[in-house]
């Protein structure tokens, strides 16, 4: 075989095993999100992935490895999306509530859901609890410096910012884990939503 023929051999090689790790991430993401941090398994995990128990432990010796792949996977798609669909602004729509909408319309899709699944779990998984933290903080501190570039005059007013961010986001991660297993209902939900953003934005108003 030539020195070229080697080379593209090498980088298909090289490819095939990228994606395959791939595979096997978003796999782990979709197991946590249907079965639930403890009951992923290894086996669950290549089987969703269609590769082989081998393929699996070279990519990924131990299920920690998987969990922690599949994490900061969950966090770069959560901060993809979110970033997408905050910069579409309706016209017309005030950009505090607009920013409010969108992080709440993605705290009730599947990757939160695995996300929520995590923390309840990372209480007494320490292991566990060792990737996922930092993570979030990584997730929270990108999600709110694009908040800044949505709302340029709140740049320059850090506390304020970070307040006012503190209080939307943990208001409404509260609401969607009341919303498990049906404790609070739509009609609950939305007033308590919409009272958040009738604040918040009188908050911002004010900076």
């Amino acid at each position: 075989m030539s020195e070229d023929n080697l080379k593209a051999s090498g980088n298909w090689q090289s490819q095939k095993s990228s994606l395959t790790r791939d595979r096997i991430v978003i796999a782990a993401l979709e197991c946590i999100i249907e079965f639930g941090y403890e009951s992923t398994t290894m086996a669950k995990i290549a089987k969703a992935a269609k590769v082989s128990q081998g393929s699996m432990q070279y990519h990924f010796p131990a299920r920690l490895d998987a969990i922690k792949a599949a994490i900061n996977y969950l966090f770069a798609k959560r901060l993809t999306d979110h970033q997408r669909d905050l910069e579409d602004v309706p016209d017309g729509v005030d950009s505090m509530a607009h920013a409010i909408e969108v992080y709440w319309r993605h705290l009730n899709e599947g990757h939160y859901v695995a996300y929520q699944d995590l923390v309840i779990a990372a209480r007494t998984h320490p292991e566990l609890a060792t990737v996922l933290k930092p993570a979030y903080q990584r997730f929270v501190k990108a999600w709110r410096r694009d908040a800044v570039n949505l709302i340029p005059e709140w740049d320059g007013k850090r506390a304020q910012f970070e307040l006012i961010c503190d209080i939307g986001q943990y208001q409404m991660e509260g609401l969607a884990y009341g919303r498990l297993n049906g404790q609070l209902n739509d009609q609950q939900t939305r007033k308590v939503l919409d009272f958040t953003k009738d604040l918040l934005s009188k908050m911002a108003a004010e900076l």
